[in-house]
C-alpha cells in the first residue's frame, strides 16, 4: 500500500513538472518595438521639423554668445566702463534668450514624447496580448528582463508590425 502511495505521488510530481515545462514563453523588446513603429518615426520626424527653427536660433545664439565672450576676453582691459557694462548686459540678454530657447525645445520634445507614449503604450499592450493569445503563450516577458534566449521566441518585430496595422 505504501509503495502504491509513493508511486502515485511520484507520478503526480512528474506530471506537474512536465506541465510546468510545457509552458510557452516569448519576449518583446518594448522600446525597440515602439521605436520601430511607423507612428514613432513620423512623430519624431515631425518633431525634428518643428524644432529646426529653434535649433537654428540656438546655434546663432551660441555663436553670438561666443563672440561676446571672446570680445570680453580680448578687449575688457582696454574698454571703457560704459562699454564693458553694455557688453555684460548684451551677454546676459543673450544667455537668457539662449536658456529660454533651450527650455522651449526641451518642453516641446518632452510633450511630444508624452503624447507618443500615451498613444503607443496601449497599442503595444494590445498587440502583445493578441500575440500571446494567438501564439498560445503563457507569458510574454520584457526582453530587458531576460539574460539569454532563443531568438525564435523574440516577438518584437511582430509587435511592431501589429501596432503599425492597428494605427493605420
Amino acid at each position: 500500500m505504501r509503495q502504491l502511495f509513493v508511486a502515485s505521488m511520484l507520478m503526480v510530481g512528474l506530471m506537474s513538472a512536465t506541465a510546468a515545462f510545457a509552458e510557452k514563453y516569448a519576449v518583446v523588446d518594448i522600446q525597440k518595438a515602439a521605436t520601430d513603429t511607423s507612428y514613432m518615426k513620423s512623430q519624431m520626424a515631425g518633431l525634428e521639423t518643428a524644432l529646426k527653427p529653434s535649433q537654428q536660433k540656438h546655434e546663432k545664439l551660441t555663436q553670438e554668445i561666443n563672440t561676446l565672450r571672446q570680445k570680453a576676453q580680448n578687449d575688457a582691459k582696454i574698454m571703457k566702463e560704459a562699454d564693458l557694462k553694455k557688453l555684460e548686459q548684451d551677454y546676459a540678454t543673450k544667455m537668457n534668450e539662449y536658456n529660454a530657447n533651450a527650455a522651449g525645445m526641451q518642453k516641446r520634445a518632452q510633450d511630444t514624447l508624452e503624447n507618443i507614449n500615451k498613444t503607443l503604450a496601449p497599442k503595444i499592450e494590445q498587440a502583445t496580448e493578441e500575440l500571446r493569445k494567438s501564439g498560445g503563450y503563457s507569458a510574454i516577458l520584457n526582453r530587458g528582463a531576460v539574460v539569454s534566449l532563443d531568438p525564435a521566441i523574440d516577438l518584437t518585430s511582430q509587435v511592431t508590425q501589429k501596432v503599425n496595422t492597428i494605427l493605420k
